[in-house]
């Protein structure tokens, strides 16, 4: 219950972040607060527990515990300690192909690489633009399988979320 209730407190505190273009700071200090506090009970869930399972604690558990991950840039190592934990929660299928990708994609861009998946976009210049990727010509048939939409069709629907209200 704990980890789920800190899934949606994850997802809260991001409600509306970046929408036209526009970074409320406050909004920044927020997520940055939670995400640290998050990431520290995370860890210390996975020293003493291992890494969640769906038959354990539920599907929404193991979803939360991928976006504290997801969402834990200020800890790269921990993001990338855990990417083995997740790829086998994705084969278990407790997380899907989309999570993987997402998390893989976090790791390269942080590292100053290329993504791989092209999930992952900046915030410049008051616009939305994605990350550069590895191999662009091939993204899609990689994202087909990790169960992605194509490039164009996520470029879409990004564009319909953070356009301005």
């Amino acid at each position: 219950q704990q980890l789920a209730e800190r899934g949606r407190t994850d997802q809260a505190v991001r409600e509306g972040f970046g929408v036209g273009g526009v970074v409320d700071s406050a909004q920044g200090v927020a997520m940055a607060r939670t995400d640290s506090v998050n990431t520290a009970w995370l860890k210390a869930y996975v020293a003493r527990w291992g890494w969640p399972t769906a038959a354990q604690v539920g599907r929404e558990a193991v979803e939360a515990a991928f976006l504290i991950v997801q969402h834990a840039v200020h800890d790269t190592a921990f993001m990338r300690a855990m990417l083995p934990a997740i790829e086998q929660a994705r084969r278990r299928g407790d997380l899907d192909g989309g999570a993987v990708a997402m998390l893989t994609d976090r790791i390269e861009v942080k590292a100053g690489h290329p993504q791989i998946y092209g999930t992952q976009l900046s915030l410049k210049g008051g616009r939305w633009v994605l990350d550069p990727i590895a191999d662009s010509a091939t993204v899609d048939a990689r994202r087909k399988r990790m169960g992605l939409p194509p490039m164009a069709e996520y470029l879409r629907l990004v564009d319909s979320i953070l356009r301005s209200p």
